[in-house]
């Protein structure tokens, strides 16, 4: 961040937090506990802060977005071959996020569950197990490590928190929305873009 030194904006003194959060790819979610997320939500979230840490920002060509209740960063010029790979990124979300949906307690924001719940209800359910055996975690053996997997994948990602270790009782976050809108630009985008007219546009993806 050498580009930043000597610009002074009365910056919040969680700067660094943030933007180590954010300069990973991750989310920062209002519904998030984990190293003090909620209240790094709430500093963006206030109108001065946001104007001036979006100035910081900007001088190495990070834009911070606004979701429904949480943030981001999106790199300013970004390259195609990066905007492509998100996209294989994201398309293997598509599966996950149709098992989640297809539950019988359907998997919200905001919801709460723990891996052996969804497996169990797979292994009762035979077009549940086919949705949860079609998605690509190689190194599961069972049905309840690939939730496992699954979960520590999204954990990763920011839009599933880790709440007790000891129950593998997970949350989901806010960050869940821009999971599943992205997941539906993929679909608009493929279902689109073979077509002549839709030739010269794309999938705008931050």
């Amino acid at each position: 961040m050498e580009e930043l030194q000597g610009l002074d904006l009365n910056l919040p003194k969680q700067t660094h937090d943030i933007f180590a959060i954010m300069a990973r790819g991750h989310f920062i979610s209002s519904n998030g506990s984990k190293d003090n997320m909620g209240r790094l939500y709430d500093i963006i979230n206030n109108p001065e802060n946001y104007d001036r840490l979006q100035a910081y920002f900007n001088v190495i060509r990070y834009n911070i977005e606004r979701g429904n209740n949480y943030f981001y960063f999106a790199k300013v010029g970004e390259a195609n071959s990066i905007i492509e790979k998100k996209l294989e990124t994201f398309e293997r979300y598509i599966d996950i996020i149709d098992l989640f949906a297809s539950m019988d307690n359907k998997i919200t924001i905001g919801s709460r569950f723990r891996p052996g719940e969804i497996s169990e209800e797979c292994n009762a359910n035979v077009r549940l197990k086919q949705k949860l055996q079609k998605i690509p975690m190689y190194r599961s053996e069972t049905m309840v490590n690939k939730v496992r997997d699954i979960c520590d994948l999204m954990a990763r990602d920011s839009f599933l928190e880790l709440e007790d270790e000891q129950s593998e009782s997970y949350k989901v976050l806010d960050a869940y929305t821009y999971l599943m809108d992205i997941i539906n630009a993929i679909a608009i985008y493929e279902e689109t873009g073979s077509s002549d007219e839709s030739k010269g546009s794309g999938l705008i993806l931050n």
